[in-house]
Parts: structure tokens; C-alpha cells; sequence
């Protein structure tokens, strides 16, 4: 409990920094004075403090719709402020380069402003006065972008897996993933039965979800993942946990989703006879999960035990950093999630300088690896520059994906 409200305070002082900083910015380049600044830095501080009232409002309260409401609400101005303090930086740069268009264009606008009679003090007022307007219309319209990217765009991300010598009958083997779908506050079950409308579209041999399907307690949310009962594959769906479902009660969670026709993987695997060919679809739980529940402690080699001669070997873990542990192992290709792609800007840049594995098909060693930017969201609502995704990857001979 220490822990989790020392999370929010680091959180809260965070936003409030985020908020007031790109508040202050906007107020001098717009010369706001007098009450509407109080009413506007009251303002402020409540969007501050809403995110985790509504955090914690989300893990308590059972009426979902009000919860639904203010969950979309905080979130989204979460988002907003996130764009909009980017943005703010790049006002503040470009004000000290003091670009040649910009000096133009402020004095274009000091001489309009004149000829209609509106009293104006200068070039540079002007010029300051066009920035930070400029600067809320483009993150109003960046923030309406990513929301409808989030709600409306579910792209189905077609991929090969070229491997070599791969047994004739695995040729085309076809896996659809999802990942990181975050049932939770704001994405529910009318949004998870579009997504296995899709899946069932692609006639999948395989199904797997590569963790985060959920953000928040079963208890209030378990009947949102119905439509998962719905997947239709020639040889079934397999899950394994990643990190969120361990900050939502993970163990009330597992026999709600094994209840619904899915295979749980935790460090463990299945063969699959396809024609004379195995394969192997093992899974182990999240990287973190030793840290909160020591016998969930995430184990590569346990997942491969007894499928070390397996024609062709998977493994699904959340996190693209069990790679390292599943070369070692043997595996031939890990299937994962976890990093959005970034999600939204600036997100989808400075996620490069956390994860080496961002998005797609990647080669460590004599292990590939296909990371999936994600099929919901987490958070604000948007999705700006980093799509979401329902992964198709088919297995193929090298040689004749070549030809």
C-alpha cells in the first residue's frame, strides 16, 4: 500500500510540473492577466488531482459508467497536457532561434492587427502571442487525432517469419496475436468483440495473447472478456500474464480467463501436432512477477522442458527483454508486447531509449522476435504515431520467401 501511494505522489507531483509549467508558458505568450489567470491555475490543479482521484476511483468504485466518465475525462486531459508540454518546449526553442518565418509572419500580423485598430504593443508580443495559440491548436488537434486513431484504426499487421530448413507441413502456419488490450476504465468488451470479430476473419491456426489483457480487478470486470470465448482457431488460443495483471490480482484473474477456453501459460508449454511436424507454444509470466509473487517467477527453461526437439519452437513472454533468457534457451521465435510502440508522441521517440525491441520483427542472435505495438491502450486514449494492431505473422520456408 506504501508502495502504490508513493506511486501516485511521484505521479501527481509529475503531472502538476507537466500542467503548470506548460499553463505558465501559455499564459505569458497569450498576456492573460487579472482573475481569468486564478480561474485558469484553479482549473489546472483540479485536472491535476483528478487523474489519481480517478485512478483509485477505478479500483474501488462499481458503478461503471460514472467511473467510465471520469476515467475517459482525466485520461484524456492527461494526454492532452503530455502533447501539449511537448509542444511548449518546442515553442520555447523556437522563440530562442527566433527562425526567420516566424519574425515574418509575427510581423505580418503586427501590421493586420494595426490596421484593424486593435492596440498591440510590438512585433514580439505579437510574435509570442502566435506561438502559444499556434501551440494549443496543434495539441488539440494532435489529441483529437490520436483519440480517433485509438477508437476507430485497428489495423491488421501482416508479417512473414522467414526460417530456415522449417518443416513442410509448418509452412504458412498461421498465429494471430493480440496484446496489451487493457480491459479496464475506458476499453470494455464492445471494443474486445470487435477485436475477435477481426481475429476470426483471419482464419488463425493459433491464437495468442501476450499479456495485459487487463487493468483492474475481476471482480468489476470479468464479464468484459466474454467475447474472448468467441476466438475461433484450429488449435486454440494461449495466454500468458504481463505486468498489469499483477498490479490487478492476477490469481482472481487466471481462472476467469481459463474458464473461457484459454490456454494459460505460466512457464509452461504445449505441443501441437500439425501433420508430422511439433510445435512448440510455450509461455512464461512477466519479467516482474517474481518480485509479487516469488512462484511466479518468470523461467524460460521451464517453459521448454521436454519440447527441446520440437521442429520449431515459440515462446510468448510480455516483455521483449525475455529475449535474452530465450535465446539462451533454444527458442526459435518470441512473440511479445509490452512497449505500445510508444503509443502517442512523443511517446512513440523516446520509447527507443528504454526498449531496444520497440515494434516488429527483430533478430537477437539465432532468436527472432516479433513485438506487437499493441492492440488497445493504457491511459489517455490516443494513439499518435504508434498504431494499434492485431499481429498476423505467418511461418515460412526462407528459401522459397526469398524466391
Amino acid at each position: 500500500m506504501k508502495v502504490f501511494f508513493l506511486f501516485l505522489s511521484v505521479l501527481t507531483s509529475l503531472l502538476g510540473f507537466i500542467y503548470y509549467y506548460s499553463t505558465f508558458r501559455l499564459i505569458q505568450g497569450l498576456s492573460l492577466n487579472g482573475p481569468i489567470v486564478t480561474m485558469i491555475l484553479l482549473g489546472i490543479g483540479a485536472l491535476v488531482l483528478l487523474v489519481p482521484v480517478t485512478y483509485i476511483f477505478s479500483r474501488v468504485s462499481k458503478r461503471e459508467k460514472t467511473q467510465t466518465f471520469f476515467a475517459y475525462l482525466s485520461f484524456t486531459n492527461f494526454g492532452f497536457f503530455s502533447i501539449l508540454f511537448t509542444l511548449v518546449l518546442v515553442m520555447d526553442l523556437l522563440r530562442i532561434v527566433n527562425l526567420g518565418v516566424i519574425s515574418d509572419y509575427s510581423q505580418f500580423l503586427f501590421t493586420t492587427l494595426l490596421r484593424f485598430g486593435i492596440p498591440i504593443d510590438g512585433v514580439t508580443e505579437v510574435k509570442n502571442f502566435s506561438l502559444a495559440f499556434s501551440t494549443i491548436v496543434v495539441a488539440t488537434a494532435l489529441s483529437s487525432l490520436g483519440f480517433y486513431n485509438a477508437h476507430v484504426r485497428l489495423l491488421i499487421k501482416q508479417t512473414k517469419i522467414p526460417v530456415n530448413n522449417l518443416h513442410p507441413n509448418l509452412q504458412n502456419f498461421k498465429i494471430v496475436q493480440i496484446s496489451d488490450v487493457h480491459i479496464g476504465p475506458t476499453i470494455k468488451e464492445r471494443f474486445l468483440r470487435r477485436v475477435v470479430g477481426k481475429i476470426n476473419a483471419q482464419n488463425p491456426d493459433v491464437v495468442v495473447i501476450t499479456g495485459d489483457l487487463v487493468d483492474g480487478p475481476a471482480a468489476t470486470l470479468k464479464h468484459h472478456l466474454k467475447p474472448l470465448a468467441d476466438i475461433k482457431s484450429q488449435y486454440g488460443t494461449y495466454y500468458v500474464t504481463g505486468n498489469h495483471e499483477y498490479y490487478s490480482g492476477v490469481l482472481s484473474w487466471l481462472p476467469e480467463i481459463e474458464s473461457l477456453g484459454i490456454h494459460v501459460l505460466l512457464n509452461a508449454n504445449k505441443k501441437i501436432q500439425v501433420g508430422e511436424a511439433q510445435l512448440l507454444i510455450a509461455g512464461v509470466t512477466d519479467l516482474t512477477a517474481g518480485s509479487m509473487i516469488k512462484s511466479h517467477q518468470t523461467n524460460p527453461k521451464r517453459a521448454m522442458e521436454g519440447g527441446e526437439n520440437c521442429d520449431y519452437k515459440i515462446l510468448l513472454a510480455h516483455q521483449p527483454n525475455s529475449i535474452y533468457e530465450a535465446n539462451a534457451v533454444g527458442f526459435d521465435l518470441q512473440i511479445s508486447g509490452h512497449t505500445h510502440g510508444g503509443q502517442f508522441f512523443p511517446g512513440n521517440f523516446l520509447i527507443y531509449f528504454a526498449q531496444k525491441f520497440v515494434a516488429g520483427l527483430h533478430r537477437y542472435k539465432g532468436t527472432q522476435i516479433y513485438v506487437s505495438r499493441g492492440t488497445g491502450y493504457w491511459g489517455p486514449p490516443f494513439r499518435l504515431g504508434a498504431p494499434s494492431e492485431i499481429s498476423v505473422l505467418s511461418l515460412q520456408d526462407a528459401e522459397s520467401s526469398i524466391r
